[in-house]
């Protein structure tokens, strides 16, 4: 079934537009959710309440990308899952990406830092080589172990973190070019 379809469904509300989902992009949203859980059980549960955001979210939201719509709900379950999980330990992600992503201040600046350091982050990653930009990607966003890249792109783990090490560093030095202050 055809993403629009899909979408039509929830607009329709009609329970099919879960079952169809599922059949769809299950599988996918299990990985992201266990790329970031590493709980079978945590997986399943932030998969059901996917499946809940996006039946509350559609209508009024229209996703011009449903995988993409939906990849982002459980990215954002999976990490708040994790933070009740670890009550206020930092996950190992986060620690990496420290070096090279500003602090933020107050809640009007958060907003405006927020949607600014998007679009500064948006451009490095379009400067960046493919492979970089993957496996960057692959890491911080969809939360790849440093073997599964390794394994995905024909590099060893050693060659992984340097690259990543490369590209946070370069980064880093993107946003100081751009005035962002670390």
């Amino acid at each position: 079934m055809e993403d629009t379809e899909i979408v039509d469904l929830y607009f329709a509300r009609s329970e099919t537009a879960i079952q169809e989902t599922g059949k769809k992009y299950g599988a996918y949203l299990h990985q992201v959710a266990y790329n970031i859980l590493r709980s079978a059980s945590d997986t399943e549960e932030v998969l059901n309440d996917t499946y809940l955001g996006a039946w509350r979210a559609m209508p009024p939201t229209r996703p011009c990308s449903l995988k993409h719509f939906l990849s982002r709900i459980t990215r954002n379950l999976s990490f708040d899952r994790l933070d009740y999980l670890n009550a206020g330990k930092r996950h190992a992600l986060f620690v990496e990406m420290d070096e090279c992503i500003p602090d933020r201040q107050s809640d009007m600046e958060q907003v405006w830092e927020a949607r600014e350091i998007g679009m500064i982050l948006n451009r490095f990653l379009e400067a960046l080589d493919k492979k970089s930009c993957a496996v960057f990607l692959a890491r911080y966003f969809y939360s790849y172990s440093i073997d599964k890249l390794a394994r995905q792109y024909g590099l060893t783990p050693r060659q992984v973190k340097y690259l990543l090490s490369k590209t946070r560093r370069r980064l880093r030095d993107y946003f100081e070019k751009e005035g962002v202050t670390l």
